[in-house]
C-alpha cells in the first residue's frame, strides 16, 4: 500500500510497482542493516562511563565512522533503484526549490520542539539530567582541529548518511507496505535505537518521524537532510556558547 497521493510533485511515485521492495535481496539488506543497528546500539549501551579522549583518538574514531557510514550509504544508494524500481531522482534526489527549503526549515523547528521537548519531559519524570555520550565527549575537546572535524561530520556528512539510511531506505520500505505511518514508525524506531542511548531513544525516534514528514511532504531527499543538519548545527552552537547548561 502507498498513500503518497499529493499532487505537489508529479514525479513522486503514487503507485509502487508490484515488484518494488520484494525479493530476497530486499530482505537480506533489511536484515543486515537492522542487525547492524541493534549491534551498534548494544555496543554503545555496554560501554563504560564516558571519559575525556585524546584529540588523536577522537579523530581516528570519527574517521572510522566516516568510512563505515560512507560504505553503507553507497550500498543503499546503489541498491535502491533496483529494490524500489524507481530512480534516485524519483525517490527525491532533486535540487530543492525555495518552497522545499522553507518546509525543511519548518521541519527543523518541529524536530527541535518534538525531540527536545520530549527529552525534557523524560528528564522531568526521571528527576535527572542526561546527556548523550557524544555530547559529553565533545565538551572535553579543546583541540580546534578535533572540534572542526566533529562539526563537519555532524553538520554535513552525518545528515546525508543517516537520512539515506533511515528516510531513503527504511521509510520507503515501510511506506511501501504500511503507508506513511508504517514508514515513519519503522524509520523513527531505527533512528532512535542506533544512537545507543536509552534516555534519548524516544526523543530521537520522534524527531526521526518528523524528518519522515519533511521528506514525505516535499518528496525531496535533501529537505530532511537540511532539517537534520540544522538540528545538529543548533545543538553544536548551544554546546559552544553555553557548555555548562547544555
Amino acid at each position: 500500500m502507498n498513500d503518497s497521493t499529493s499532487a505537489t510533485s508529479p514525479v513522486w511515485p503514487t503507485r509502487w510497482p508490484k515488484n518494488s521492495f520484494k525479493g530476497a535481496w530486499t530482505w537480506v539488506l533489511t536484515a543486515l542493516f537492522v542487525l547492524l543497528v541493534v549491534l551498534l546500539a548494544v555496543a554503545q549501551l555496554k560501554q563504560g562511563p564516558v571519559t575525556a579522549v585524546s584529540p588523536m583518538l577522537f579523530d581516528i574514531g570519527i574517521a572510522l565512522q566516516f568510512v563505515a557510514e560512507a560504505i553503507f550509504a553507497a550500498i543503499i544508494l546503489l541498491a535502491l533503484p533496483a529494490l524500489s524500481k524507481f530512480s534516485l531522482r524519483e525517490l527525491g534526489f532533486r535540487a530543492p526549490t525555495l518552497s522545499t527549503i522553507g518546509i525543511a526549515i519548518v521541519g527543523f523547528g518541529a524536530m527541535f520542539v518534538v525531540a527536545d521537548g520530549s527529552a525534557s519531559l523524560i528528564e522531568s519524570f526521571a528527576h535527572s539530567r542526561h546527556q548523550q555520550d557524544i555530547v559529553e565527549i565533545f565538551k572535553t575537546l579543546h583541540d580546534p582541529t578535533a572540534i572542526g572535524i566533529f562539526i563537519i561530520f555532524a553538520v554535513v556528512f552525518a545528515p546525508f548518511a543517516e537520512e539515506t539510511f533511515f528516510r531513503l531506505f527504511f521509510f520507503n520500505l515501510g511506506l511501501r507496505y504500511g503507508g506513511f505511518w508504517g514508514g515513519a514508525v519503522l524509520s523513527g524506531v531505527m533512528f532512535g535505537i542506533v544512537h545507543g542511548d536509552l534516555y534519548a531513544a524516544v526523543p530521537l525516534a520522534l524527531g526521526g518521524m518528523v524528518l519522515c514528514g519533511v521528506y514525505y511532504l516535499t518528496r525531496n531527499a535533501y529537505a530532511s537532510m537540511i532539517s537534520h543538519a540544522l538540528f545538529n548545527g543548533l545543538s553544536i552552537v548551544a554546546l559552544l556558547i553555553s557548555p555548562k547548561i547544555t
